[in-house]
């Protein structure tokens, strides 16, 4: 089945057996990457067909395998012998958040019907699995040609749903925010010059709000690269310092400074962001910077 990198109905179906039995094996033969990321591609990708019968099997494997915990249980300290503790207290809760989830990706299609969905959908988002199907569907979703060509909202839905999963799961934000580079940098030429802009500002509020949950240093850094390439329309830039300087307060870290504060002070992007009386929210920054910060260059 890896060896494939193809999940078979047939095996599935041996490996529930064996993980629904009393006794069923360690754990760590189901948590291998690879096997995980085809179960959340066979649950959460667009167009994967999976066959009514066999669907509870792939739901069931994918939630033990990421809800269940197993420690040592110790029977006799001579002999060195032990049996397991099997935790499967979070099994039930998330292999039905799963199946939730995996319903409404597999049959909603169009805004109008995932915002009657979308509270069913906050609920499991909590689990970090779903989480993890979330990002993937939502990522096929929005990276097909059509998807910004068709969409109406300032904010399509389908990222707002990544905004609530930067909230509830830190180790998921370096996946969101290179969706969000990836989206950031596509060619969009269906979409007029304006539009286009637009949709670039919507993603850099995305990018203000991962900054604000503390993915700070990896989003500053690249918005610091796409100044020093030259390739970013200088409003985009200048919008995001807006945006980034309403959001944050100090005390700021040394690094954080170093990276944002040439961006800041740059004539280019933020002179026509500053008063004479330099009573602004960039003059206030730097001034706070140079006081507090003397080391940096």
């Amino acid at each position: 089945m890896m060896s494939r990198n193809t999940l078979n109905p047939a095996d599935i179906t041996v490996l529930y057996r064996n993980y629904n039995a009393p006794d069923p094996p360690p754990i760590d033969l189901i948590r291998t990457p690879q096997f995980l990321e085809l179960l959340v591609d066979a649950l959460f990708r667009p167009g994967m067909k999976l066959n009514p019968e066999h669907k509870p099997k792939y739901v069931y494997l994918l939630a033990y395998a990421t809800s269940v915990s197993e420690s040592a249980l110790t029977t006799g300290k001579k002999t060195g012998s032990g049996r397991r503790n099997i935790n499967k207290e979070e099994l039930k809760a998330t292999a039905l958040a799963i199946d939730k989830v995996h319903n409404i990706c597999n049959t909603t299609k169009g805004s109008t019907e995932l915002i009657a969905e979308l509270s069913t959908i906050y609920h499991c988002i909590k689990f970090p699995v779903v989480s993890i199907g979330i990002v993937r569907w939502v990522e096929c979703v929005v990276t097909e040609p059509s998807y910004f060509k068709l969409s109406t909202e300032h904010t399509p839905i389908h990222l707002a749903l990544l905004d609530e999963v930067v909230t509830n799961h830190p180790l998921l934000h370096h996946t969101v925010l290179s969706l969000f580079i990836r989206l950031f940098e596509s060619k969009q030429d269906e979409l007029e010059i304006l539009v286009q802009l637009e949709m670039k500002k919507m993603l850099l509020e995305r990018m203000v709000n991962l900054l604000s949950r503390g993915c700070v240093v990896p989003v500053v850094k690249y918005i610091k690269q796409c100044w020093q390439r030259g390739d970013t329309d200088i409003s985009l830039i200048r919008y995001f310092v807006t945006e980034v300087l309403e959001a944050i307060a100090p005390p700021y870290t040394s690094e954080f400074v170093q990276l944002f504060l040439p961006i800041v002070e740059n004539e280019e992007i933020t002179g026509n962001m500053r008063s004479d009386s330099e009573n602004d929210p960039v003059s206030d920054f730097i001034m706070h910077c140079k006081t507090n910060y003397t080391t940096v260059c």
